[in-house]
C-alpha cells in the first residue's frame, strides 16, 4: 500500500476513534434496563466519546466489539440459544439497536412485529393476541426489565388481573412456571388427554369447560353416565354400560361389540337376545327354555355345591359359553 494511502486510513482511524463533540451524531442511552454494570460501564453514555467500544475502522459497529461487554449476548450466539442466539442477523447489532437517539432512549425496547414467536421461542401467541380490551400484546407487557429470558416473563400480572381468584388458586396447585404446562395454544404441554380419557368423534369438538366444570380437573367423572342420562329408547332395559354398544366416533347406529359369552351358544346359529335376556339385557337366565335348573345341579359334583357356586350366576364358571369350560373333577356343564 502507498505511503499516502495507508496515512489517509490512519489518519481515518484516529478520527473515528476521538470523535468530537461537534461531530458526534447524538448522545448515547444512558439506559440501564438491568441496573448492573458491563465491562465496567453502567450505560453506553458512559463512554460517549470512546467510540472504539463498538466502533472499528472501516467497520462502522462491530458486533464483536459490543459483545466484549454484552458476553451473554455472545454465548446465546454462540450455542444458538436465548433471543440472540434465534433471530437472525444479530452478528449486525445495530440492525435492532440503534444508538445517537438521546440519553433518554431505551435502544433494547423494540417492536418485534414481524418475528414468529412461536418457531423463535417455542411459545405461540395464538392466544395473546390481545391484553386489555382491544389493546395488542406488546413485548413488554410480558418480558418485564427489558429482559427476554424466560425466568424473566411476567404471566401473573395479566392472568390475575382477568381472574384472581382463579390464578391464585392455579399457581397453588400447580406453581409458577407456565412453560411447563402451556405453549400459548392452550393446550398442555407432553400431556396425552388420550391417556386418560379419549378424546374421539364428537368428543374432540367438546370445550374443556363443559366436562372440566368450575375449572376442576383432576377427579373429573369419565363414565358415560356421568353426562349423557339413559335415553328414553332404552326403556330402562340396557343399563348404563355405553361401551358395550355404542362408540365414540359413531355414537349411532349401535351395535353390540362387546359380549364375551358366545351368541352361537349351543351351534345352531346366533341366538336371539331374549333368549336368555328375558326381562332386561342387562341381567340373563340359562333356565328360561335351555336349562333344567335340576338337572344342570345333578350334573355338578359335590365339590361344586361345597363351593357354594350360585347356579343362577352361570357365567362365573362358564363366561364364553364353550363345551367343556368350567369342568372340574371330570365333570362339566
Amino acid at each position: 500500500m502507498p505511503a499516502m494511502s495507508m496515512l489517509a486510513v490512519l489518519s481515518w482511524g484516529a478520527i473515528s476513534y476521538h470523535v468530537d463533540v461537534r461531530t458526534s451524531p447524538g448522545p448515547l442511552s444512558a439506559a440501564q434496563p438491568r441496573g448492573e454494570a458491563l465491562g465496567g460501564f453502567s450505560s453506553h453514555a458512559d463512554f460517549h466519546h470512546e467510540c472504539q467500544h463498538c466502533h472499528a475502522p472501516m467497520h462502522c459497529v462491530s458486533a464483536n466489539r459490543c459483545q466484549e461487554c454484552h458476553i451473554k449476548i455472545s454465548q446465546e450466539n454462540h450455542e444458538g440459544s436465548g433471543l440472540h442466539g434465534l433471530l437472525p442477523g444479530t452478528d449486525r447489532c445495530q440492525n435492532c439497536h440503534v444508538e445517537h437517539q438521546g440519553s433518554d432512549v431505551v435502544i433494547s425496547a423494540l417492536p418485534f412485529d414481524d418475528i414468529d414467536h412461536e418457531r423463535l421461542t417455542g411459545f405461540s401467541l395464538t392466544s395473546h393476541r390481545n391484553a386489555d380490551g382491544d389493546a395488542p400484546v406488546t413485548c413488554s407487557d410480558c418480558h418485564t426489565q427489558h429482559r427476554f429470558d424466560a425466568q424473566a416473563v411476567d404471566c401473573v400480572t395479566c392472568h390475575a388481573q382477568a381472574d384472581s381468584a382463579f390464578t391464585a388458586e392455579h399457581i397453588k396447585v400447580f406453581g409458577e412456571k407456565c412453560f411447563d404446562c402451556h405453549d400459548g395454544i392452550d393446550r398442555m404441554i407432553n400431556f396425552d388427554h388420550d391417556q386418560v380419557f379419549v378424546l374421539e368423534g364428537a368428543h374432540g369438538d367438546v370445550a374443556c369447560e363443559e366436562c372440566h366444570v368450575d375449572r376442576m380437573f383432576v377427579g373429573t367423572p369419565s363414565e358415560c353416565v356421568d353426562c349423557h342420562e339413559d335415553p328414553e329408547v332404552h326403556v330402562g332395559q340396557f343399563g348404563l354400560d355405553c361401551s358395550r354398544c355404542h362408540i365414540a366416533s359413531a355414537w349411532t347406529p349401535a351395535q353390540l361389540t362387546r359380549h364375551v359369552f358366545l351368541l352361537d351358544h349351543g351351534d345352531e346359529g346366533e341366538i336371539p337376545c331374549e333368549t336368555c335376556h328375558v326381562g332386561s339385557y342387562t341381567e340373563y337366565t340359562c333356565y328360561a327354555d335351555c336349562h333344567a335348573p335340576e338337572q344342570m345341579q345333578a350334573d355338578h359334583d359335590e365339590a361344586d355345591k361345597q363351593d357354594g357356586a350360585a347356579f343362577e350366576n352361570c357365567a362365573e364358571c362358564h363366561p364364553t359359553g364353550r363345551e367343556g369350560e368350567g369342568e372340574r373333577s371330570g365333570n362339566g356343564n
